[in-house]
Parts: structure tokens; C-alpha cells; sequence
């Protein structure tokens, strides 16, 4: 790959947690990517979203792999001081999957054969609460950050199936001890990414009831994020951080069909400075869960498009997190969907032509989002 920039500072330091949607990063360090770029990327892992937001912003890391709408939330001080964050690239789209305990799916009227199944799973346990209102404490749900599509979608479900927020109690949980707490009764069910869900449902504590993907089809789960800051005064720096990754993205678009590259990726990912897959149980050949669809590459769904910001803003109006316009001025700050086009254009990539689209309809050619309730939502901030 050409080196395409010459980057301000030569030697930094990239944040991760322990998740499959990890995979770009990984891949541009060990495929030499970064390098390719004349960067000297060390990849830090993290235990929580809080610790990656707390260290971009700090400046003690210099990018990372982040939840979607933790670059929005940080930007406008949700559970947090208020610190300038922007994202050019999508690393990914799915891989988030909500998990029921197997004490609770055994009180549910559920079919398995049913599953994976948003309106099943839904509508068995708004009966099952309906029958059952009086439970000592109420069901105990967690998600990753209140910040994020796990959180969000989890309360889509919810809502989609007619259950109140009132009968359940959401926590936060970091990703990589959902599978524990799961097992220990702490909580009866959570929303996480890959490869807990697949882990859960492997050690017999948990089963999957829907995919996230069949919720919100075709939607951005995990972006690159550096502080405004780094952005402005490290402009080239930042563009071969998203030359490199765009690349690992792209290396990544057929892994799932491709044995040598799955086993490539399970070679890395197992190492214990990455996921430490060894003692899990998990094997490269059930790397991919196929009820748990995930995807890194695609003209649409590395784009940052503004239109799905703003559908994030509506979600943290739903839940009281934030009041406010979703034109916000902040959109066109968060979400660089012109730098995008000009990082892929230079390694031969097509990107869509506009910031925003019609979020639910599913797109001409199947690229576009989908809802699970049929929702479509308009919004144009270009």
C-alpha cells in the first residue's frame, strides 16, 4: 500500500476493548498497515467504554475503537465532561446480540425454535412480566454504556414489544464480564457485542433471543475516534490512521467466507494482549456466530452518515439522556463524512454521494438500514 501522508507524530497509541468488531485495529497492526503509513501503532486494551472516552479526551490515547455514540455523547457532555470528538469511519455494522438467561427463557411461553427472533422473544417476555408483576426485584437487564446502540436497542426492543421501562432495571455492565454475571444470576439478560453472546449461549447460561441486526438493520456499531483536537492539529496523522484502517476493513470484507483468513484473525485475536480467546472455549471455526450477523466493509456502511447521528440524538431524547434539535450544529462537527470520501477515493473506494438518507427503507440496493417495526426516518443535514 502507498504511503499517501505524512503524518505529524510518527508513534502513537490506539484504545480497544476486548470484542470481534476489535478486528480492524488488530489487522492493520499485524498486517503492517500502519506501518505502511509510516505509523508505530501500539493497540491498548481496555475493559470499558468510560476508560476509552475519559483517555481520548485526556489525550492518553490517541484514537480508538469506540462505540457509536460515545464520539456524540462525549461531544455534548453526556456522563461526562464535555471534550470535541469526531469519527471519519465505521470499523463496523451488527455483531450486538441481546442474550436471556436460561433460568428466565425456561418461565417463558417461547418456542426455541423460534429464535432468533425480536418479536417472539419480545412479546413471550412482556406475557411472561404481565403474568408475573409482583417479582421481589424487577428484571435486571444490562447493556455496555447508557451511551450506546446496545443500550438503545435493547430499549427498542423493549418498547417495540409494549414493555414498560418500569418493569425492568438496566445496568451497565463492561463487555467482557456480561458472560459471568450472567452465569452468577447478577442479571437475567444483556445486549453486548461478539463474542459474548456466542460464549453465553456455549456455556449453557444464556441463550441468544434476537440479533441486534434484526432490530436496526445495517447500522453503524463501532467507529474510529480521535478528540477534535488530534483532528485539527494532526490532520495528516488522522488521515493515515483512516487509510489504514479503511484498508484492514476492506481485508476483512469476505473473512467469514474466506477459511485462511478466519484463521488468520483467530491467530490473532486469540493472543492475550488482544481478546484471549485460548481457555474460552470458543474455536476458529465458531469465530462467527451465524445467528449474530457482523460486517466491516462497504461503501455505505463505513460512512459516518449524519442521518443515523441525528437518529442517535432521537434516541437519547426518548430516554431523557439529552434535550435538544436533531439538526444540532454538533453533527457536522462528530461525523466527517468528507474526509471519508477522500481517504476512500485514494485507495480506489466509491462512497455515497451524500451525508444523510432515508434511515428504515433499506436502500436501492439493499445497502441502506431497516427497522424492525417498519420505522423510517428522514433527516438531512448536509
Amino acid at each position: 500500500m502507498t504511503r499517501l501522508y505524512q503524518a505529524e507524530q510518527q508513534t502513537l497509541t490506539l484504545g480497544f476493548v476486548p470484542l470481534l468488531d476489535a478486528a480492524p485495529l488488530i489487522v492493520a497492526k499485524e498486517l503492517g498497515l500502519f506501518a505502511a503509513q509510516g505509523l508505530n501503532v501500539t493497540l491498548q486494551r481496555e475493559a470499558s467504554w468510560a476508560s476509552i472516552r475519559d483517555k481520548v479526551a485526556f489525550g492518553v490515547l490517541d484514537g480508538a475503537q469506540v462505540i457509536a455514540p460515545l464520539p456524540l455523547a462525549s461531544s455534548l457532555g453526556l456522563g461526562a465532561a464535555a471534550v470535541p470528538m469526531t469519527t471519519a469511519l465505521v470499523l463496523s455494522s451488527g455483531g450486538n446480540a441481546i442474550t436471556l438467561s436460561t433460568p428466565l427463557l425456561q418461565q417463558l411461553d417461547l418456542d426455541p425454535a423460534l429464535l432468533p427472533c425480536p418479536l417472539a422473544s419480545g412479546k413471550a417476555l412482556q406475557q411472561y412480566l404481565q403474568q408475573v408483576p409482583q417479582r421481589q426485584q424487577p428484571l435486571r437487564l444490562a447493556t455496555v454504556s447508557p451511551y450506546s446502540c446496545h443500550h438503545y436497542q435493547l430499549h427498542y426492543w423493549l418498547s417495540t414489544a409494549g414493555i414498560s421501562p418500569r418493569q425492568v432495571e438496566v445496568i451497565g455492565v463492561a463487555p467482557a464480564a456480561m458472560t459471568a454475571q450472567l452465569a452468577s444470576d447478577a442479571i437475567d439478560g444483556f445486549c453486548v457485542g461478539e463474542p459474548w453472546s456466542s460464549l453465553a449461549q456455549l456455556s449453557g447460561h444464556g441463550s441468544i433471543v434476537t440479533s441486534c441486526d434484526q432490530l436496526w438493520h445495517n447500522w453503524q456499531e463501532k467507529v474510529f475516534a480521535v478528540s477534535q483536537q488530534f483532528a485539527d492539529n494532526q490532520p495528516q496523522c488522522y488521515q493515515a490512521l483512516l487509510t489504514a484502517l479503511l484498508h484492514a476493513c476492506h481485508w476483512l470484507q469476505d473473512v467469514q467466507s474466506n477459511s485462511d483468513k478466519t484463521t488468520q484473525l483467530w491467530h490473532w485475536l486469540v493472543q492475550p494482549q488482544y481478546l484471549a480467546l485460548a481457555d474460552s472455549g470458543l474455536t476458529s471455526s465458531r469465530l462467527f456466530n451465524p445467528v449474530i450477523p457482523q460486517a466491516f466493509f462497504g461503501a455505505a456502511l463505513n460512512m459516518p452518515w449524519r442521518s443515523q447521528g441525528a437518529f442517535m440524538l432521537q434516541q437519547m431524547r426518548n430516554l431523557q439522556q439529552w434535550q435538544g434539535p436533531l439538526n444540532h450544529p454538533l453533527l457536522q462537527q462528530v461525523y466527517r463524512p468528507d474526509l471519508y470520501r477522500q481517504v476512500a477515493a485514494n485507495l480506489g473506494f466509491s462512497t455515497p454521494a451524500t451525508d444523510s438518507r432515508l434511515e428504515g427503507d433499506g436502500g436501492l440496493n439493499g445497502d441502506g438500514s431497516r427497522f424492525s417495526d417498519g420505522l423510517l426516518f428522514g433527516f438531512n443535514n448536509s
